[in-house]
């Protein structure tokens, strides 16, 4: 009898379904992106952000966008967050500056020396 219910079992196995792991959308943060703003059309919500290597990538926002730092324009310094819907890249959150960490240029650079007459 043991036998028959431990046969039954092993046999019933192969039907459980198997639980796939795949991450949980509600889990993905989304993508990040640094670089400097090439345009910017207000009446359609998107901008251009060029990165360091010259690549461009367009972007759109929405109302639940969180703009911090000011208004967007063309030639400023933005780190952004972004997911991907419905095939166009939307901006969750931009903050208009330099990356966090980035080095700040000394705004009272030490003078330098001059050479001496000759």
């Amino acid at each position: 009898m043991v036998k028959i219910a431990a046969l039954g079992v092993a046999l019933a196995l192969p039907l459980l379904p198997i639980s796939q792991v795949t991450p949980s959308k509600a889990k993905v943060h989304g993508f990040s992106l640094s670089g400097t703003v090439a345009s910017v059309d207000a009446s359609k919500k998107t901008l251009v952000v060029r990165n360091q290597a010259g690549a461009q990538t367009r972007l759109a926002w929405t109302d639940a966008t969180r703009v911090l730092g000011g208004k967007l324009a063309a030639g400023q310094m933005v780190t952004l967050r972004y997911l991907d819907r419905d095939g166009k890249h939307i901006a969750t959150t931009i903050r208009i500056g330099p990356p966090p960490g980035a080095p700040t240029p000394d705004p009272n650079p030490a003078p330098t020396p001059s050479a001496p007459p000759h």
